[in-house]
């Protein structure tokens, strides 16, 4: 049994993002495997955590922090941690790293109407990234395609060398996959929170629900328009945002939310048609939202950021076996299209839009199975399976070999090598090429 200290810069309340759901239910998966675990957060917090997962939060300074993380044989850290706590890497613990969230791309697209802060944010971000990953023992990421991107980082890093490839040619051993997961428990409706409660929203509505805030690399302003081009027909149609800017009190309102609510405005849906969500929903409670609605919406831009995402919000759809709308370019678009799960649509693609909106109001027959493929699709994603590979890690640790700083190799050993492979003929072979490539014409 390892002692395990799980930590995330996130807030952990009855309020969540996906890196504390994410960091929580991680630790209560290596729990359940019969480690000791503890959660860490710098926000003060009186959240209880399932499982024997003890808590920690909000400690006076660092020299605490470090004195408790030295408590602890494996250090789980989510890929920002070192930034706020660089001196972790120096207390030889085995130190695996969360690199699910792409958060390079994500800051390109949130900063990309201000090319100083973008060119800054970016720089340091890539600069944290790599401490990341080339300080760590073990990583786990979301996808094989992001899989595949960061086995790229790692190449340019010079981690990738040929003591990691003798120890596993699959570099299994350095990356392995743990998507973002979902309980085994199916949702509860315990209260309305909708249908003839919240202001607007009625019993018989047709609701389209967005799950989770909007980011600057969405595009709720698509299907906004198509509603609004709909409701002439359809003036039951009612569009509900779970969120609108993220519970973490650093992280503030993206400029996405703020042209979402102003186009709602303009075109004189706000609170009648489109609601926005003041507050985060409690993430106990999501589940009475997601069972109140008809169709579950998610959309986004053709943006480097889609190609290596993993929309943590479409797992609640499942969850709650939702018929999904949502724009392309992903790997949980493809899946749904794929399980016929809902309708995958091009990007910012208005008419496709309302074209989708409107076969799922009139065609009962086709929302029923296109909820029923998505409830099925939840069993993949228990975290009790996903969290294998993780499990498997902290089961038996294990140290990368040292990392050293790449070099060309010298004259020396190009000789050596040009003659371990073909012997003296070879290097005869070799200086007769080189002196032809550079005698002069």
């Amino acid at each position: 049994m390892a002692k395990i200290l799980c930590i995330t810069l996130e807030p952990i309340d009855t309020k969540m993002a996906g890196p504390a759901i994410r960091c929580i239910n991680l630790a209560i998966a290596l729990s359940l495997a019969q480690h000791d675990v503890c959660v860490y957060t710098p926000y003060p917090t009186n959240y209880d955590i399932e499982n024997r997962v003890k808590l920690l939060s909000n400690l006076a300074n660092n020299d605490k922090f470090y004195e408790e993380a030295r408590k602890y044989d494996i250090l789980f850290i989510q890929a920002n941690v070192l930034k706020a706590y660089p001196n972790l890497t120096k207390l030889n613990k085995f130190l695996v790293v969360d690199l699910y969230d792409p958060y390079l791309f994500s800051v390109l697209s949130q900063y990309q109407n201000d090319e100083f802060l973008m060119d800054t944010s970016y720089r340091l971000m890539h600069s944290v990234l790599d401490k990341h990953m080339l300080s760590l023992d073990f990583a786990i990421c979301a996808s094989e395609r992001q899989r595949d991107y960061y086995l790229g980082r790692f190449c340019t890093l010079g981690r990738i060398q040929a003591a990691i490839y003798n120890q596993d040619p699959t570099l299994r051993k350095l990356i392995e996959v743990v998507p973002f997961g979902l309980s085994a428990d199916k949702p509860k409706h315990n209260q309305k929170v909708l249908r003839g409660v919240y202001p607007n929203i009625n019993d018989d509505d047709i609701i389209m629900i967005w799950g989770g805030g909007i980011w600057d690399w969405f595009d709720p302003l698509t299907i906004i328009e198509a509603v609004s081009r709909l409701i002439p027909k359809y003036p039951s149609l009612k569009l509900f945002f779970m969120g609108r800017n993220s519970p973490n009190p650093q992280v503030e309102i993206m400029s996405m939310a703020e042209k979402a609510i102003a186009l709602s405005i303009q075109l004189g849906l706000n609170d009648k048609h489109v609601f926005f969500s003041q507050n985060w929903i409690p993430y106990a409670e999501r589940g009475n939202y997601l069972l109140e609605a008809d169709i579950a919406v998610s959309a986004h831009f053709d943006l480097i950021e889609t190609r290596f995402s993993f929309r943590t919000r479409i797992l609640d759809y499942f969850w709650a076996g939702l018929p999904i709308l949502t724009t392309c370019g992903d790997d949980l678009s493809q899946l749904i299209s794929t399980r016929k799960a809902g309708i995958s649509l091009n990007f910012k693609d208005v008419n496709a839009w309302c074209i989708a909106i409107e076969s799922l109001i009139n065609n009962n027959t086709l929302r029923a199975e296109l909820a029923a493929n998505s409830a099925a699709l939840r069993e993949n994603f228990y975290w009790s399976n996903l969290a294998k590979p993780l499990i498997k890690y902290c089961q038996n640790p294990y140290k990368m070999p040292k990392l050293t700083k790449l070099q060309t190799p010298s004259l020396l050993e190009r000789i050596f090598s040009v003659y371990r492979r073909g012997g003296a003929e070879a290097i005869i072979r070799k200086t007769k090429e080189f002196i032809k490539q550079n005698t002069p014409v």
